[in-house]
Protein backbone atom coordinates (compact mmCIF):
# COMPACT_ATOMS: atom_id res chain seq x y z
CA UNK A 1 0.00 0.00 0.00
CA UNK A 2 1.35 3.45 -0.98
CA UNK A 3 1.97 5.92 1.79
CA UNK A 4 -0.73 7.93 -0.18
CA UNK A 5 -3.03 5.32 0.70
CA UNK A 6 -2.52 5.39 3.93
CA UNK A 7 -3.01 8.94 3.95
CA UNK A 8 -5.78 8.80 2.42
CA UNK A 9 -7.37 5.82 5.51
CA UNK A 10 -6.13 7.86 8.10
CA UNK A 11 -7.87 10.80 6.64
CA UNK A 12 -11.19 8.94 6.19
CA UNK A 13 -10.67 6.79 9.83
CA UNK A 14 -11.03 10.76 11.27
CA UNK A 15 -13.46 12.03 9.51
CA UNK A 16 -15.49 8.72 10.92
CA UNK A 17 -14.67 9.29 14.47
CA UNK A 18 -15.20 13.18 14.10
CA UNK A 19 -18.87 12.70 12.51
CA UNK A 20 -19.32 9.78 15.41
CA UNK A 21 -18.57 12.25 18.33
CA UNK A 22 -20.68 15.18 16.92
CA UNK A 23 -23.89 13.10 16.46
CA UNK A 24 -23.22 11.83 19.97
CA UNK A 25 -23.01 15.05 21.37
CA UNK A 26 -25.78 16.78 19.92
CA UNK A 27 -28.20 14.06 19.48
CA UNK A 28 -26.91 11.47 22.96
CA UNK A 29 -27.86 8.94 20.17
CA UNK A 30 -25.71 6.25 17.97
CA UNK A 31 -25.38 6.61 14.47
CA UNK A 32 -26.60 3.99 12.20
CA UNK A 33 -23.38 3.62 10.77
CA UNK A 34 -20.99 3.22 13.68
CA UNK A 35 -19.20 -0.01 14.22
CA UNK A 36 -17.93 0.43 17.86
CA UNK A 37 -19.96 -2.22 19.26
CA UNK A 38 -19.26 -4.67 16.39
CA UNK A 39 -15.43 -3.50 17.36
CA UNK A 40 -15.60 -3.76 21.02
CA UNK A 41 -16.92 -7.27 20.40
CA UNK A 42 -14.52 -8.58 18.44
CA UNK A 43 -12.17 -7.22 20.61
CA UNK A 44 -13.71 -8.03 23.91
CA UNK A 45 -13.83 -4.27 24.90
CA UNK A 46 -16.40 -3.24 27.25
CA UNK A 47 -17.65 0.40 27.33
CA UNK A 48 -16.70 2.39 29.57
CA UNK A 49 -20.12 3.37 31.23
CA UNK A 50 -19.96 -0.46 32.46
CA UNK A 51 -16.77 -0.42 33.85
CA UNK A 52 -17.31 2.36 35.62
CA UNK A 53 -20.87 1.19 36.47
CA UNK A 54 -18.86 -1.99 37.94
CA UNK A 55 -16.41 -0.50 39.80
CA UNK A 56 -19.31 1.77 41.85
CA UNK A 57 -20.44 -0.94 43.33
CA UNK A 58 -20.43 1.18 47.19
CA UNK A 59 -23.68 2.43 48.07
CA UNK A 60 -24.03 5.89 48.58
CA UNK A 61 -28.05 5.97 49.60
CA UNK A 62 -27.65 8.45 52.41
CA UNK A 63 -24.58 10.04 51.81
CA UNK A 64 -26.31 13.20 50.75
CA UNK A 65 -28.74 12.71 53.97
CA UNK A 66 -28.43 15.54 56.71
CA UNK A 67 -30.85 16.60 59.64
CA UNK A 68 -31.76 20.06 57.61
CA UNK A 69 -30.24 22.45 55.77
CA UNK A 70 -27.93 25.03 57.40
CA UNK A 71 -25.94 27.50 56.80
CA UNK A 72 -22.21 26.80 56.30
CA UNK A 73 -21.04 29.51 58.28
CA UNK A 74 -23.39 28.45 61.74
CA UNK A 75 -21.51 24.85 61.13
CA UNK A 76 -18.37 22.80 62.89
CA UNK A 77 -16.99 20.00 62.98
CA UNK A 78 -17.94 17.67 66.74
CA UNK A 79 -15.10 15.86 68.27
CA UNK A 80 -16.62 12.24 69.77
CA UNK A 81 -15.40 10.49 72.47
CA UNK A 82 -16.34 6.76 71.84
CA UNK A 83 -16.15 3.85 74.25
CA UNK A 84 -16.07 0.04 73.33
CA UNK A 85 -20.06 -0.06 73.99
CA UNK A 86 -20.38 2.76 71.61
CA UNK A 87 -18.16 1.22 68.77
CA UNK A 88 -19.94 -1.64 69.40
CA UNK A 89 -22.92 -0.13 68.76
CA UNK A 90 -22.08 0.98 65.55
CA UNK A 91 -20.42 -2.03 64.27
CA UNK A 92 -23.53 -3.74 64.93
CA UNK A 93 -25.85 -1.01 62.89
CA UNK A 94 -23.15 -1.38 59.77
CA UNK A 95 -23.95 -5.10 60.08
CA UNK A 96 -27.51 -4.40 59.77
CA UNK A 97 -27.27 -1.56 57.16
CA UNK A 98 -24.80 -3.74 54.66
CA UNK A 99 -27.40 -6.54 55.07
CA UNK A 100 -30.37 -4.50 53.85
CA UNK A 101 -28.02 -3.09 51.02
CA UNK A 102 -27.74 0.52 52.56
CA UNK A 103 -23.58 0.29 52.31
CA UNK A 104 -21.23 -2.34 51.37
CA UNK A 105 -17.92 -2.82 52.55
CA UNK A 106 -15.95 -4.06 49.56
CA UNK A 107 -13.94 -0.51 49.33
CA UNK A 108 -15.77 0.35 46.44
CA UNK A 109 -15.91 -2.14 44.40
CA UNK A 110 -12.26 -2.03 43.32
CA UNK A 111 -10.02 -4.50 42.22
CA UNK A 112 -6.70 -5.53 44.33
CA UNK A 113 -4.62 -3.63 41.91
CA UNK A 114 -7.23 -0.60 41.85
CA UNK A 115 -7.12 -0.92 45.70
CA UNK A 116 -3.43 -1.03 45.95
CA UNK A 117 -3.22 2.07 43.39
CA UNK A 118 -5.20 4.06 45.73
CA UNK A 119 -3.04 3.03 48.72
CA UNK A 120 -0.06 4.24 47.28
CA UNK A 121 -1.39 7.58 46.89
CA UNK A 122 -3.01 7.76 49.84
CA UNK A 123 -0.88 8.25 52.77
CA UNK A 124 -3.88 6.65 54.81
CA UNK A 125 -4.51 3.58 52.86
CA UNK A 126 -8.19 2.67 52.01
CA UNK A 127 -11.23 2.01 53.96
CA UNK A 128 -13.67 -1.37 52.85
CA UNK A 129 -16.68 1.80 53.28
CA UNK A 130 -14.87 3.93 50.65
CA UNK A 131 -17.00 7.00 51.21
CA UNK A 132 -18.83 8.11 54.50
CA UNK A 133 -22.54 7.24 55.14
CA UNK A 134 -25.13 8.95 56.38
CA UNK A 135 -26.17 7.15 59.43
CA UNK A 136 -30.43 6.74 58.80
CA UNK A 137 -31.45 7.82 62.14
CA UNK A 138 -29.58 10.12 64.37
CA UNK A 139 -30.57 12.50 67.22
CA UNK A 140 -28.59 14.72 70.09
CA UNK A 141 -29.58 13.82 73.92
CA UNK A 142 -28.45 16.52 76.55
CA UNK A 143 -28.20 14.80 79.65
CA UNK A 144 -26.74 17.52 82.57
CA UNK A 145 -23.40 19.06 81.05
CA UNK A 146 -23.02 16.17 78.43
CA UNK A 147 -24.25 15.27 74.77
CA UNK A 148 -25.03 12.57 73.89
CA UNK A 149 -25.87 10.84 70.63
CA UNK A 150 -28.25 8.70 69.79
CA UNK A 151 -28.47 6.53 66.17
CA UNK A 152 -29.17 3.87 64.52
CA UNK A 153 -31.23 2.24 61.56
CA UNK A 154 -34.86 4.25 62.68
CA UNK A 155 -35.68 5.61 65.69
CA UNK A 156 -37.30 2.02 67.67
CA UNK A 157 -33.41 0.59 66.95
CA UNK A 158 -31.75 3.73 68.26
CA UNK A 159 -28.16 3.04 70.07
CA UNK A 160 -26.16 5.43 72.34
CA UNK A 161 -23.20 6.00 69.63
CA UNK A 162 -20.79 8.66 71.56
CA UNK A 163 -20.17 11.90 73.44
CA UNK A 164 -19.38 15.22 72.01
CA UNK A 165 -16.69 16.53 73.86
CA UNK A 166 -15.42 19.34 71.33
CA UNK A 167 -16.84 21.58 68.63
CA UNK A 168 -14.80 23.02 66.37
CA UNK A 169 -11.63 23.77 69.00
CA UNK A 170 -14.22 24.66 71.75
CA UNK A 171 -14.61 22.05 74.47
CA UNK A 172 -18.50 21.63 74.58
CA UNK A 173 -18.83 22.45 78.83
CA UNK A 174 -18.04 26.29 77.13
CA UNK A 175 -20.78 26.19 74.93
CA UNK A 176 -23.47 24.72 77.00
CA UNK A 177 -24.85 28.21 78.37
CA UNK A 178 -23.89 30.37 74.99
CA UNK A 179 -25.06 28.40 72.33
CA UNK A 180 -27.86 25.86 70.96
CA UNK A 181 -26.61 22.82 69.23
CA UNK A 182 -28.15 20.81 66.83
CA UNK A 183 -26.63 17.95 64.61
CA UNK A 184 -26.63 18.34 61.06
CA UNK A 185 -25.08 15.42 59.68
CA UNK A 186 -23.67 12.11 61.19
CA UNK A 187 -21.96 9.74 58.84
CA UNK A 188 -20.51 6.66 59.23
CA UNK A 189 -16.52 6.42 58.49
CA UNK A 190 -13.53 3.95 59.20
CA UNK A 191 -13.84 0.16 59.45
CA UNK A 192 -11.61 -2.68 57.99
CA UNK A 193 -8.59 -0.68 56.15
CA UNK A 194 -5.79 -1.74 53.62
CA UNK A 195 -2.61 0.28 53.62
CA UNK A 196 0.01 -0.23 50.91
CA UNK A 197 2.89 -2.72 51.69
CA UNK A 198 6.34 -3.39 49.31
CA UNK A 199 4.37 -5.28 46.92
CA UNK A 200 0.70 -6.22 47.67
CA UNK A 201 -2.18 -4.45 50.23
CA UNK A 202 -1.85 -5.30 54.06
CA UNK A 203 -5.13 -5.81 55.57
CA UNK A 204 -6.35 -4.51 59.17
CA UNK A 205 -9.05 -3.80 61.24
CA UNK A 206 -10.10 -0.66 62.26
CA UNK A 207 -13.63 0.37 64.24
CA UNK A 208 -16.22 2.25 62.53
CA UNK A 209 -16.45 6.13 63.63
CA UNK A 210 -18.47 9.06 63.34
CA UNK A 211 -18.33 12.09 61.26
CA UNK A 212 -20.59 14.80 62.89
CA UNK A 213 -21.18 18.44 61.59
CA UNK A 214 -23.02 20.80 64.45
CA UNK A 215 -25.33 23.30 63.56
CA UNK A 216 -25.14 26.05 66.51
CA UNK A 217 -27.17 29.33 67.12
CA UNK A 218 -26.87 31.95 70.13
CA UNK A 219 -28.98 31.35 72.98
Amino acid sequence: MTRGALFILAFIALAYFSYLNVIHYFTKKQSRIDFSPWIEKKLHMKPREEKIEKNSNLSKAGYVQTNGIFDNEKMLPASLKMNQEHHNNLRKIVEVLEQQGYLSLNFGGLSEEQQLKVARTNTNGIDALLEPVALPYFELEKRGDKFVILGGVNPLERKELGEIVRVGLTPVSDIGDKYEIFLAAVVIEGGPHKFAGRSSLVSEEQPFSLGVQVAYKNK
